[in-house]
């Protein structure tokens, strides 16, 4: 699977800057359509979410995991048609994809790349309802809500922050119009302050989905029938086995971090590795990151960037509760 329909000239003409609500393309994002008379069935059994909830007016979010309850992907879902539309980060669509396709052989089910007709970007800043009506769009209603109009989708993610799906020539024409467009860097900014996050590829069946949070967020179901996976994550949350959890931070530095980098905690007059970094953007000098962290950190915990500058990390509230 491969995005292309953003060009190099398009990007570059995007900013950091813009003031307000903006649109941005989210040209790393991919979409797999699932089809055949099996596709419900088994992506319930392949998956932390409730598909039976599913309906035309809301989306879910959810996860995939291996057999031993470690996340592939963290994705989300809709109904359109007869197909089953999933929407992640390419990274973890691919490694989804794959598994999905090696154990699916015995159901009337089948995968098939959504970025030959689907485009995928994000609505945010301040009044981003307002780009959402311009649009053409009904308000959703609510997180985990949707609306549709002209075979495009907008999913109300969090408060003010939604992803746009758009046949892909209706996309590229959204770019000529007089919209305020930014860097998916600005999107993605939003994303982490709301506390979400996707998996690039080195942290791929790194975590159970609660380190990630997902069980805050309505990703995971826990009176569901069987799926992968499922008797680790129902044990982290039976049995009070989950030590970790996904923290935002923030710092001031040059420095934009890869998924994977290492945070340190002082003890003393010792340093030493507490957690990893899943997603990173730095604008303008100002570093914004979430990370898996211990469960009980703290704001008086003192943390750094393993680096060779070591800035210093302020942990941040969530915007949810933990469970």
């Amino acid at each position: 699977m491969h995005t292309s329909w953003l060009t190099a000239k398009s990007y570059g003409q995007l900013s950091n800057q813009v003031q307000g609500a903006f649109i941005a393309p989210l040209p790393a994002f991919d979409i797999v359509r699932v089809s055949g008379a099996d596709n419900r069935k088994y992506l319930q059994s392949q998956t932390t979410c409730d598909i039976d909830q599913l309906d035309d007016s809301q989306f879910l979010r959810g996860a995939h995991c291996d057999a031993k309850g470690k996340t592939w992907s963290v994705f989300h879902l809709l109904q359109q048609a007869d197909e089953l539309l999933v929407i992640a980060f390419r990274d973890e669509l691919n490694a989804s994809v794959i598994q999905w396709r090696k154990f699916g052989v015995f159901s009337k089910v089948s995968f098939s790349a959504g970025n030959d007709d689907y485009a995928v970007l994000g609505i945010g800043g301040d009044e981003a309802h307002t780009l959402v009506t311009q649009l053409g769009f009904k308000l959703p209603g609510g997180n985990g809500r949707l609306s549709r109009h002209n075979n495009g989708m907008v999913l109300q993610l969090a408060e003010q922050h939604y992803m746009l799906v758009l046949p892909k020539i209706d996309a590229i024409a959204l770019l000529d119009k007089a919209y305020p467009l930014a860097a998916p860097t600005l999107w993605l900014k939003q994303h982490i302050l709301h506390g979400l996050c996707y998996l690039e590829q080195p942290l791929i069946g790194e975590f159970v989905p609660q380190m990630l949070n997902l069980q805050a967020v309505s990703a995971i179901s826990f009176t569901k029938g069987c799926y992968l996976g499922q008797e680790t994550v129902a044990r982290m949350k039976y049995l009070g086995r989950n030590k970790r959890a996904a923290w935002i931070l923030q710092a001031q530095t040059e420095e934009a971090p890869a998924a994977g980098c290492d945070i340190e905690q002082q003890f003393n007059d010792n340093w030493r590795r507490v957690g990893q970094v899943i997603n990173a953007v730095n604008i303008n000098n100002q570093l914004w990151l979430i990370a898996v962290l211990p469960n009980d950190i703290t704001p008086a915990d003192s943390l750094r960037l393993k680096s060779d500058s070591a800035p210093a990390l302020q942990l941040l509230p969530l915007p949810y509760p933990l469970s």
